[in-house]
């Protein structure tokens, strides 16, 4: 069943929060998972963004975090709790990336094996415009680099 959701854009201040993040990071990806600090550093950065997902009990389902300057992008991680998949979450991040990001031209990395993240992406306009042989380790495995913008917007 589909819940309300708010996507907030978090500051150093919002501790719990991040926390959280961190938490879930290391449920999703446990081999690359941030900690708490390298979040906070996140929020810190003019360039950084760190977007929380939360319900109405104000419980963290989900986050992303990317990094704009001027009109470039990097989305540098995604992730939403296993619980909570398959509710539209990772898309309501997506598109909250898109507002803060303006007309920025955004890139990604995904695991070639990741076939419902490259679907995600697709689904929201990014497309395949390159390979990073061996970018990914534990275990080694190419990327697809994707880009949102430039030659894919309508």
């Amino acid at each position: 069943m589909m819940q309300k959701v708010d996507i907030l854009k978090l500051s150093s201040q919002d501790t719990e929060l991040l926390k959280a993040c961190s938490v879930l990071d290391r449920l999703c990806l446990p081999s690359e998972a941030w900690s708490f600090e390298s979040f906070r550093a996140e929020t810190e950065k003019p360039s950084g963004i760190v977007l929380a997902a939360v319900n109405q009990d104000s419980v963290l389902t989900g986050f992303l975090t990317a990094s704009c300057i001027i009109d470039t992008a990097d989305l540098t991680n995604i992730a939403v709790s296993p619980a909570c998949r398959r509710q539209g979450i990772a898309g309501m991040l997506l598109q909250a990336l898109f507002s803060e990001c303006g007309q920025a031209d955004i890139f990604l990395e995904v695991r070639e094996s990741n076939q419902n993240a490259i679907a995600l992406y697709q689904k929201y306009q990014f497309r395949q415009v390159g390979i990073r042989k061996n970018f990914y380790h534990n275990p080694e495995e190419n990327a697809i680099l994707m880009q949102y913008g430039g030659n894919s917007l309508c």
